[in-house]
């Protein structure tokens, strides 16, 4: 029992100084209260973690944390494949924009150049029929 109590203050003894570092390290200073915010809210969670693990609530903690990440990468995700389908979406109808152009281009290309000859492209017509039916009697 006595290793652990050394163990969490030396924990936190550790942190408190790795924190002070790292705040001294910080180049602007508009940044560093919300260092200290965070900071500080994991410096709560260490020095209250032993009660924690004796109500066995850290399980419980810790499946809050993972169940919450999990959900906010779950949102990012269809989020970001969403615009990504908008995106295809959009391109696919540019293409399909563009090449319904090219064709009107190339057909009027070729009624001038049908115009400029003299030649004229007849209609072709295909008619396909069934027959007729013979009845035998």
């Amino acid at each position: 029992m006595e290793e652990y109590i050394f163990g969490w203050i030396r924990d936190i003894a550790f942190y408190t100084l790795l924190m002070e570092v790292v705040l001294h390290m910080l180049p602007e200073q508009g940044q560093k209260k919300y260092l200290q915010f965070f900071m500080g809210i994991v410096l709560i969670i260490l020095v209250i973690s032993p009660v924690l693990s004796a109500a066995g609530l850290e399980r419980q903690l810790d499946e809050t944390y993972v169940r919450q990440t999990s959900d906010q990468e779950l949102e990012e995700f269809q989020k970001r494949q969403q615009e990504i389908e908008e995106h295809y979406e959009r391109r696919l109808e540019e293409q399909v924009e563009e090449a319904a152009e090219e064709l009107r281009e190339m057909e009027q290309m070729e009624e001038r150049q049908g115009e400029e000859n003299g030649v004229e492209i007849p209609e072709i017509r295909i008619e396909s029929g069934g027959g007729e039916k013979e009845e035998n009697t």
